[in-house]
C-alpha cells in the first residue's frame, strides 16, 4: 500500500430505484455517472475511486432494490453484494418521498452489522409536497448519522465526506438490533453463532433467501426448527419490519398542507389525452430551444467561413495533400464545429425529459397499449434509454429475467431513434423548414418510431416461437412513477455538457476519418485516380467508386425525389450514424453550410420527411448491430436488420405519399 494513504475503504452505495445514488457518487467524486428521472438507471455495478485527504475510498454503486429478498436481476446482482462482498461500511441513499420503504431497506442494512449512513435525498421536494421529516429524532430512533441531502444541488456531501472518514476510524456506532425479533431471536443467534455470521445473513438464512442456499443447508435443523415454532418465517419477518417502519414514520413525520407539484399529471398520465399533451409539451420544448440555438448555428457558420483556408493552403505545391486538408480534413472540423449547437440541442432535449420525469409520462398512456402488442412493462424503460444512445440500452437488457421479455426488448431498441440519428434529422429540418417550424418534425421520429416498434413487436414475438429460440415465462415488472420537476441544477447542466462533449469528440474523430476515406473514394475509381478534379467536376465525379455505390441503391430512392448523393451517404450510415453530414459534404465537394445549402435546394418537403422517416428507421450502427448480436444472436440480428430497412423503406413512402396529398 502507497505510504502517502493511511488507510484503503470500500463503501457500497446502496438504496432505492431512483432515489438518487449515481448523483451523490458523482458529487462525491466529482465523475460524472450517468442518471435519469426514472427507474432502471443503474443496471450493473459503477465503481469509483475517489480520495478524502490521505484516506483513498472505494465506492461501488450498486443497483437499486426495495429490499434484500431481490426479483429481478439487477437487483439480484446488488443483493448479493451486499450480503457477499467484503464492505467497510454502506451509504444508504433514501427518497424522502418514499421514506417507509427507505426504511425498510435501512433496517436490513443495519442488522449486517456494518457502519451505516443514511442520507434522506429529495428533502427540497418533501418540504413542497408538505412532508416535514424530523431529522434528529430519526436519528435517536435509530442511532446511526443521518444527512438530510439535495443531491442534484450538493447539499449534505460536505457532511457526508466527513463521515465517510469516520467509518475509516471506526467512530460510526453499528446498531444491528433495531427489531426485536421475539419467538425468532434465540433461532437468530444459533444460525449466527453456527456460521459465523452476521445478525442480517442470519435472518436471511432462516427466510429461505435463494442466494444462501449452501448455508441454510448448513443450518438445516435450526431452520427446520424455526418453522415449526413459527410458520412462514419471510412472512413473520416482514410483519415485525414493517411495524417497526410505521412506528418510526408515525414519530418522525408530520404531513402540512401538500403542494402538488405534478398538477400537470392530471393530464399527462390520462390515457385519452395524455400522449397527445405529452407530445405538445416535448414539441413546444423543441421549438423554443431549435429557435435560441438557429441565430447561433448561423454565426459560426458565418465565422468559419470568414477563416481564408483556401490562401492558406496556397503554399501547399502538392495538389492531393491541398485537397486533403481542404477537402476532406478542414470540411469535416468546419462540420462538427458549426454543428455544436444542434449537438447541444438534442443533448438538452435529452437530458431535460430524462431527468424531469416527462419521459416516463410520454411512454405511461402508451404502456398498455404496448403491453398488448407484446413489449414488456420492463422494456419500456430500456426503450427510453435508447434515446441517448443504442448501444448501452441495448447491452443493459441483460437484466431482464425473462429471455422473451428480453430477446422483444434488445430487437425493438434499435427502432428508437438515437442521439445521432436526431442530429442528422435536425439538420435536415433546419436545411428544410422556417426555424419556427423545426420542432414539428423534431417530433416525427418518435411517432413514426412507435409505429415501427408496434409492428414489429407483433411481427417477431411469433418468429422467436417459430425459429425455437429458447424462451422463458414472462415476469411482471412494476416501476414507481417519479416525480415531475424542473431540472435546473448542476447536474443537469453537468449531464448536458457530457452528452454534448462525448458525442462530438466520437463523432468528431469519426467523421474526420471516414472524411478522408470518402475523399478517396470520390477521387478515385475502377479506372484508377482521377484526382481531385472529380470533386467539382460532376461528370469526372460519375467515374468514381463514389458514384458507383450511389448508382447501386439510387433507384430505391429515386421514386421519392432523393438524389443519388444523398442516398450513397445514407449507406456509410450503416457504420455510424454520425459521418452521413461528411458524406453529404464529401459527395457535393462543399463545407457544412454547403450540406444545408445543398439540402435546401436537393429537396422538397415531401421528399425531407420521408427521408427523415427512412433515418429513424432503416439501421443502427455497427457498434448496436455488434451489441445486439450478443444479447440476441447473429441469425435474429440479421432479420431484425433486414425488417428495419423493408420497415424504413415502406414508411418512407407512405410519408411521401400523404406529404405530396398534403402539400
Amino acid at each position: 500500500m502507497d505510504d502517502k494513504y493511511v488507510r484503503r475503504i470500500k463503501i457500497g452505495v446502496v438504496g432505492l430505484p431512483n432515489s438518487g445514488k449515481s448523483t451523490i457518487v458523482s458529487s462525491l467524486s466529482g465523475l460524472f455517472i450517468r442518471t435519469a428521472n426514472y427507474p432502471g438507471t443503474t443496471v450493473s455495478i459503477n465503481v469509483v475511486n475517489l480520495t478524502i485527504k490521505n484516506l483513498r475510498i472505494q465506492l461501488i454503486d450498486l443497483p437499486g432494490i426495495y429490499s434484500l429478498s431481490s426479483e429481478m436481476p439487477d437487483e439480484e446482482v446488488a443483493t448479493k453484494e451486499i450480503l457477499r462482498g467484503n464492505y467497510d461500511g454502506f451509504i444508504v441513499v433514501g427518497s424522502t418521498l418514499s421514506l417507509q420503504q427507505t426504511i425498510y431497506l435501512l433496517v436490513q442494512l443495519l442488522e449486517l452489522g456494518k457502519p451505516v449512513i443514511l442520507v434522506l435525498n429529495m428533502m427540497d421536494l418533501a418540504r413542497k409536497q408538505g412532508i416535514n421529516i424530523n431529522v434528529e429524532a430519526m436519528r435517536r430512533r435509530l442511532g446511526i448519522p443521518i444527512i438530510p441531502s439535495v443531491a442534484a444541488s450538493g447539499v449534505g456531501m460536505g457532511e457526508l465526506r466527513k463521515l465517510i472518514t469516520e467509518i475509516a476510524q471506526s467512530s460510526i456506532a453499528v446498531n444491528t438490533k433495531v427489531i426485536d425479533y421475539g419467538p425468532l431471536e434465540k433461532y437468530i443467534d444459533a444460525v449466527s453463532a453456527r456460521l459465523n455470521a452476521p445478525r442480517g445473513l442470519a435472518i436471511e438464512v432462516l427466510k429461505g433467501n435463494d442466494l444462501l442456499k449452501e448455508e441454510r443447508l448448513k443450518a438445516g435443523d435450526i431452520v427446520s426448527k424455526a418453522i415449526e415454532e413459527i410458520g412462514q418465517i419471510d412472512v413473520f419477518v416482514a410483519r415485525k419490519r414493517w411495524d417497526f417502519v410505521s412506528s418510526i414514520t408515525k414519530d418522525v413525520v408530520a404531513r402540512g398542507v401538500q403542494v402538488n407539484l405534478s398538477k400537470l399529471d392530471y393530464i399527462l398520465l390520462n390515457p385519452k389525452v395524455g400522449i397527445l399533451a405529452s407530445l405538445a409539451l416535448l414539441f413546444t420544448l423543441a421549438e423554443v430551444i431549435f429557435l435560441v440555438l438557429n441565430p447561433l448555428v448561423n454565426y459560426i457558420s458565418e465565422l468559419l467561413s470568414m477563416i481564408p483556408i483556401g490562401e492558406l493552403m496556397v503554399n501547399v505545391g502538392n495538389p492531393l495533400i491541398r485537397s486533403f486538408i481542404m477537402d476532406a480534413v478542414w470540411n469535416s472540423t468546419s462540420i462538427v464545429l458549426s454543428f455544436i449547437p444542434y449537438v447541444f440541442g438534442v443533448a438538452l432535449i435529452i437530458a431535460f425529459i430524462e431527468d424531469s420525469g416527462l419521459i416516463i409520462r410520454l411512454t405511461f398512456p402508451l404502456e398498455k397499449w404496448l403491453r398488448r402488442i407484446g413489449l414488456p412493462s420492463r422494456g419500456l424503460i430500456y426503450l427510453i434509454a435508447g434515446v441517448g444512445c443504442n448501444v448501452p440500452a441495448t447491452s443493459s437488457t441483460v437484466a431482464i429475467p425473462s429471455s422473451t421479455d428480453r430477446l422483444i426488448t434488445a430487437l425493438m431498441i434499435p427502432y428508437i431513434p438515437c442521439m445521432a440519428r436526431l442530429l442528422v434529422i435536425s439538420l435536415i429540418a433546419a436545411a428544410i423548414l422556417p426555424s419556427q417550424l423545426t420542432g414539428v418534425v423534431m417530433i416525427l421520429p418518435f411517432v413514426t418510431s412507435l409505429i415501427g416498434v408496434m409492428v414489429m413487436s407483433r411481427l417477431l414475438l411469433p418468429l422467436l416461437t417459430h425459429i425455437r429460440v429458447k424462451l422463458t415465462a414472462r415476469v411482471p415488472y412494476a416501476y414507481e412513477l417519479p416525480q415531475l420537476i424542473i431540472p435546473i441544477n448542476r447536474f443537469f447542466v453537468k449531464k448536458v455538457w457530457h452528452y454534448t462533449y462525448e458525442f462530438l469528440v466520437r463523432a468528431g474523430i469519426l467523421i474526420v476519418a471516414f472524411s478522408a476515406l470518402m475523399w478517396v473514394l470520390s477521387i478515385s475509381g475502377p479506372s484508377g485516380l482521377i484526382g481531385p478534379e472529380a470533386l467539382t467536376n460532376q461528370t469526372l465525379i460519375r467515374s468514381t467508386w463514389l458514384s458507383l455505390i450511389g448508382d447501386l441503391i439510387s433507384p430505391v430512392f429515386k421514386p421519392l425525389n432523393i438524389p443519388w448523393q444523398l442516398s450513397a451517404s445514407l449507406m456509410y450510415g450503416y457504420v455510424f450514424k454520425e459521418v452521413i453530414l461528411s458524406s453529404m459534404a464529401v459527395l457535393y465537394g462543399t463545407s457544412e453550410e454547403g450540406v444545408i445549402n445543398v439540402l435546401h435546394s436537393a429537396l422538397q418537403l415531401p421528399s425531407a420527411l420521408a427521408l427523415i422517416t427512412f433515418i429513424t428507421f432503416y439501421s443502427p450502427c455497427i457498434a448496436t448491430l455488434v451489441t445486439e448480436t450478443r444479447i440476441v444472436g447473429v441469425r435474429l440480428t440479421v432479420i431484425n436488420t433486414i425488417a428495419q430497412l423493408l420497415l424504413a423503406l415502406a414508411l418512407s413512402y407512405i410519408v411521401y405519399a400523404i406529404a405530396l396529398l398534403v402539400v
